[in-house]
């Protein structure tokens, strides 16, 4: 078996081969981290003495496919799923055993390592790695004729008996399929049905009274009448927020890098992830055409004609994914997202090797690589939009507080840790000495029974990796260790230190430290001073007290730099290059920066923007992925398989520009397909293809590839309009249908899954739909287009659109996973639909909810009518988009009967919830503009705290609307 196949880092195609190793079972989530976190620690550090290429199988233990790690080796299983305790691979990583240890010869992993592994484990050590016989590869003729990579041509409108059905091309399509397999289409849905359905379909809102009762009272027409309701939709502001929405889930958008750990002090939060958002809620409002989307997208800053400055956000498209790790995870994400966004193509599975399955050799991963490796973020981002004076000047005095309060913590630490080890420089320095990599075991326990002993400060010891590096100051003292004193320059080495060495040959290391320590102690004196001076230097170099030889002394082992150089930037990048990890943690103000700067109204806006490097690179080949194993190198170029054959090189800085061309170009097969694909899934429930991020060869066929290549041409034929695509295909008899299976029109048993689109199918409505129809119904939906994220799930509730909610990569609130929302991980452009529990108790007992039910009776359309029979009408009206049938009326009187009946019963109940709820408004109102979990600041909402009083019999049986099956979806 060769690293080539064990390595692979497997696609969700892996399902559908027999000889998967259970991989099908795992999520994609838990797919996600094996590949990202799992496989590279395995790839990196244990497959040169546990693979089959290595040729190595130390203690008979193969780590490099998940059969042979559960099987294990002579001291039994590696990796037990689920059990971390009986899991060996486990117990050799955390060194517990000390005649188990991996990797060995002081390799131990990190902490992180560690930890990732260990969850790998707990969670049931998934695993998207294939046991196959031979050498998968997709560079075949067979793979390069794919459907998919073949030119898009627009096909003649098929020949139908059934014409008359037909109002526009797509109908033509879709009724020949039908008449293939003697099926008749469903009847059209009733104007209200149709309404609700176009109504969410384009602004992912319910529709209104006025609405509902203006389109049923139209005499046009229903052709006439309907595209009336479209082209008003088409034209809402609130068609960008729904449609921007789902292009942000391809996108991976995230207001955080998702890493805490890692990115603590750097920014866990993206100040001006929105902006991003807003560009793209702003490109689906104007219609720009598809093609320039996707080159703003990649190379906005390399455009001439960019007209619109704000337009310069689109860039964020590349910098809003996943950080931590090392710079080459950061671009296999911008190249997994490019790919799986425009081109639903997973090229990242080409990283190690040559893709399995589709046509995508190594080099083509590696010539995206090089415009990626080529491509940097400026250090200032450029401003898009300026705010008020007055705002920004408060902006300015609050962002001044927390920037001196860094500073400030800045040398208070790093004082307290130079003093503390100049304190007792001579302990440090031999424990040092002692428990080097190097030292005997001997000398180790010595060091080891002395750290202990003395009680040293474990964050100046761990700031002690600086030694080596500063040969100037401790050269004597590594030349000594490595025996060989006579070879030190005495002419680099600081003055001060030289002159204390002079004449001196030392025999032991107890000779040497006495020396250091009173070179460290004798700079004491003028340290306080020189580290005001330090701290005082804003406007310049500071003349400093100290000379250039104390100066290095005084700074170990943390460096200390004159505040003129540490903007807050370059205090990030100092805290977190030179501070150990546990004052890394300790009294910043990073992330309150980062949350003002995204919160207040007084900050500019910014675009997250990239750059070409001043020298462009091509990369190598990493063989098997590996950095440091490097092979050929390749020219930066677009795809070989979309280039005939024969891709030409990128000649213009890093190749943005040109990559963007090529993928928008009419001659790519794929990007108008894979788009038109996405925008029918979103109106049918299902795209002609099921996988919209991945068209290659192991999707399924489209079930109309004729109807998907005429849409495509059509979208490029009209400017690439996304617009003009949606009206054309909802002007369709087939979208118009009806969803419910009439008697003698039952074809579950020849197209179960409607495929064929025999019927309307019915949409469940997801999280953001859900929550903005409970702020519609309640007439708060606060229609401001754009702006800064808010918190969506803590009181006081906000009331603007979910879209414009706070979205942690890192931390999904409960709320939103359990109602399905995109993890945005990776690219996802087809959520999952799920029906759990959470969901039924979130609108049964949400506060948010129950104010909604209370705000439906508060509505004029429902307050202010005169009888009981059109409050009833109106609140099915609001909630459900339709008039009730007949048979409803009796039900919903029998049940009002009952609950107002009922009403005396709670009155006696209600002063008691008031004050309760008063009292907990009152608390709440105290801790505003504090930090909640998510580091958004709670009097962003501004929104109001929900009063806990018990429903009326009317408010109920609205409540109770609002728990029925059919408010949960689109018929």
């Amino acid at each position: 078996m060769t690293m080539r196949v064990t390595a692979y880092i497997l696609t969700g195609a892996i399902a559908a081969l027999a000889t998967a190793s259970a991989a099908e079972d795992f999520t994609p989530e838990q797919k996600d981290f094996f590949d990202k976190k799992i496989k590279p620690i395995l790839t990196d550090k244990c497959y040169k003495c546990h693979s089959a290429e290595a040729g190595k199988s130390k203690g008979g233990l193969l780590l490099d496919s998940r059969e042979a790690s559960l099987k294990g080796g002579d001291t039994g299983p590696a990796v037990v799923p689920g059990d971390t305790e009986k899991s060996l691979l486990l117990t050799a990583i955390s060194y517990k055993d000390k005649d188990l240890q991996m990797p060995p010869k002081g390799e131990k992993l990190s902490d992180k390592e560690i930890a990732d592994l260990t969850t790998w484990v707990k969670t049931g050590a998934a695993d998207t790695r294939v046991a196959v016989k031979g050498k998968l590869s997709g560079l075949t003729d067979k793979a390069r004729q794919h459907w998919a990579y073949q030119p898009v041509v627009k096909p003649a409108v098929p020949a139908v008996k059934n014409r008359a059905w037909c109002y526009t091309p797509v109908d033509a399509f879709i009724l020949q399929k039908l008449e293939e397999k003697n099926m008749i289409p469903a009847p059209p849905a009733d104007r209200e049905t149709l309404l609700r359905r176009a109504t969410y379909d384009l602004i992912g809102l319910p529709p209104t009274l006025d609405e509902i009762k203006e389109f049923t009272a139209d005499p046009a027409p229903l052709e006439v009448a309907f595209d009336k309701v479209v082209q008003r939709l088409l034209a809402s502001p609130h068609y960008g927020e729904r449609w921007g929405r789902f292009w942000l889930d391809s996108a991976r958008y995230s207001d955080t890098t998702g890493d805490r750990v890692n990115n603590r002090n750097t920014e866990y939060r993206f100040p001006y992830a929105w902006t991003y958002r807003d560009y793209v809620v702003r490109a689906f409002n104007d219609d720009k055409p598809y093609d320039r989307f996707i080159i703003e997208q990649l190379a906005a800053d390399k455009l001439t004609d960019l007209k619109d400055q704000r337009d310069l956000a689109a860039l964020g498209f590349l910098t809003v994914g996943k950080r931590g790790g090392n710079i080459n995870d950061l671009i296999d994400d911008r190249i997994d997202t490019y790919s799986k966004a425009f081109l639903a193509m997973t090229v990242a599975c080409a990283r190690c090797h040559d893709h399995m399955f589709d046509p995508i050799p190594t080099k083509d991963y590696y010539a995206l690589h090089g415009v990626f490796a080529s491509t940097e973020e400026p250090k200032e981002k450029p401003v898009i939009s300026q705010a008020g004076k007055a705002a920004a000047a408060e902006f300015q005095q609050k962002l001044g507080a927390l920037e001196q309060a860094n500073l400030d913590n800045y040398y208070k630490l790093a004082s307290q840790t130079n003093a503390s080890f100049r304190k007792d420089a001579a302990t440090y320095l031999k424990v040092w000495y002692l428990t080097r990599t190097t030292a005997s075991a001997e000398d180790q326990k010595k060091g080891a029974d002395l750290r202990a002993a003395s009680k040293l400060e474990v964050e100046v010891t761990r700031s002690l990796n600086r030694l080596n590096r500063d040969q100037s100051v401790f050269g004597p003292l590594t030349a000594f260790q490595r025996g060989s004193w006579s070879s030190v320059n005495w002419q680099k080495i600081n003055p001060l230190v030289a002159t204390a060495f002079k004449g001196m040959n030392p025999s032991t290391i107890d000779e040497i430290v006495p020396v250091y320590a009173k070179l460290f102690g004798g700079v004491e004196a003028k340290a306080g001073q020189y580290e005001k001076e330090l701290a005082s230097a804003k406007d310049g170099s500071p003349t400093i007290t100290a000379d250039t030889a104390q100066a290095e002394l005084m700074s170990f082992p943390l460096r200390m730099l004159p505040a003129a150089n540490l903007d807050t930037e370059a205090l990030r990048k100092e805290v977190d290059t030179t501070f150990p990890l546990g004052l890394r943690n300790r009294g910043w103000s990073f992330n309150k920066i980062n949350a003002l700067t995204m919160t207040d109204n007084g900050a500019d806006a910014r675009a997250m923007v990239v750059e070409d490097k001043p020298t462009p690179v091509n990369s190598p080949v990493f063989i098997r992925g590996l950095s440091e194993n490097k092979g050929d190198i390749v020219p930066r170029h677009f795809l070989e398989i979309l280039s005939g054959g024969h891709p030409t090189a990128f000649k213009h800085g890093s190749g943005r520009l040109e990559l963007a061309q090529d993928t928008a170009s009419k001659n790519n097969p794929l990007t108008a397909r894979v788009m038109v694909n996405r925008v029918w899934m979103h109106h049918f429930g299902e795209g002609f293809v099921r996988t919209p991020d991945d068209l290659g060869t192991m999707s399924e066929k489209p079930t109309h590839p004729e109807l998907l290549d005429y849409l495509s041409s059509y979208f490029m034929e009209q400017g690439w309009s996304v617009k003009k695509l949606h009206r054309l295909i909802m002007l369709s008899k087939v979208y118009q249908e009806d969803s419910h299976i009439l008697q003698g029109s039952d074809y579950t048993s020849i197209d179960p899954e409607n495929r064929l689109l025999w019927r309307a199918n019915v949409r469940r409505l997801d999280f953001e739909e859900t929550r903005d129809s409970l702020l519609v119904m309640a007439n708060k939906l606060d229609a401001a287009v754009g702006g800064q994220p808010v918190n969506l799930t803590d009181e006081p509730y906000s009331h603007r659109r979910s879209i414009y909610g706070y979205v942690d990569r890192g931390d999904i609130p409960e709320l939103m996973a359990s109602f399905d929302f995109s993890n945005p991980l990776a690219p996802n452009s087809k959520r999952t639909t799920t029906v759990v529990p959470q969901q039924a108790l979130f609108l049964m007992n949400s506060p948010f909810v129950i104010d909604v039910a209370r705000s439906i009776l508060a509505q004029p359309g429902v307050s202010h009518v005169s009888s009981n029979n059109d409050r009833i009408i109106n609140i099915y009206r609001i909630i459900l988009g339709r008039t009730p049938k007949t048979e409803e009326f009796p039900i919903a009187y029998a049940f009002l009967q009952k609950e107002l009946g009922q009403q005396d019963k709670v009155v006696a109940e209600a002063k008691d919830m008031t004050e309760k709820a008063e009292k907990k408004a009152e608390d709440r109102a105290k801790r505003l503009g504090t930090m909640n979990d998510n580091g958004m600041t709670a009097i962003q909402n501004k929104g109001d705290i929900v009063e806990r009083k018990p429903l009326t019999g009317w408010e109920t049986f609205a409540h109770a609307l609002l728990l029925s099956n059919e408010a949960s979806y689109v018929n």
